[in-house]
């Protein structure tokens, strides 16, 4: 801070200032008048408007992040839910071959007893492996099917 005191004698503005305060009628003593000046000012912090428009910037990034978020999820459901279609398509063209087939029936039987006595009875997709032979050996069957349901 630095102070500065100045005479004020002769400042139109400072003059009418003391006459209406009925300070600047006596002339023979000088009125002496300080005043603090800062060298740097702080910094400068956001204003409102600023910050509004901060705000509105990243909540139209978080709903552009959403929208995107929604659009991958939407699409990944489809996808599982097309592979979940396919799947319960290949398992009843297997179950409707099998039917035919009394011999494979009573194999299968004895696997899935099997299976259930094991201890991957509970493990995620250790299930589809048993079908897995016979996904093969009807490969045709469910292609054909496959097509029936695509058309």
């Amino acid at each position: 801070k630095q102070w500065y005191q100045r005479r004020v004698r002769g400042s139109p503005l400072v003059t009418h200032y003391l006459n209406t305060r009925n300070l600047g009628k006596d002339l023979l003593a000088p009125k002496l008048v300080s005043r603090t000046q800062f060298e740097k000012m702080g910094p400068q912090e956001p204003t409102y408007r600023q910050i509004i428009k901060q705000a509105k910037k990243v909540y139209g990034n978080l709903e552009e992040q959403h929208e995107r978020a929604m659009k991958l999820s939407e699409a990944e459901a489809r996808r599982i839910h097309k592979r979940y279609k396919e799947e319960i398509l290949e398992l009843s063209v297997i179950q409707r071959e099998l039917f035919k087939r009394k011999n494979e029936v009573r194999v299968l039987s004895e696997k899935l007893i099997d299976y259930q006595n094991s201890d991957l009875y509970n493990q995620p997709g250790t299930f589809a492996n048993i079908f897995e032979p016979y996904a093969e050996l009807f490969k045709e069957q469910i292609e054909e099917a496959k097509k029936d349901l695509n058309d």
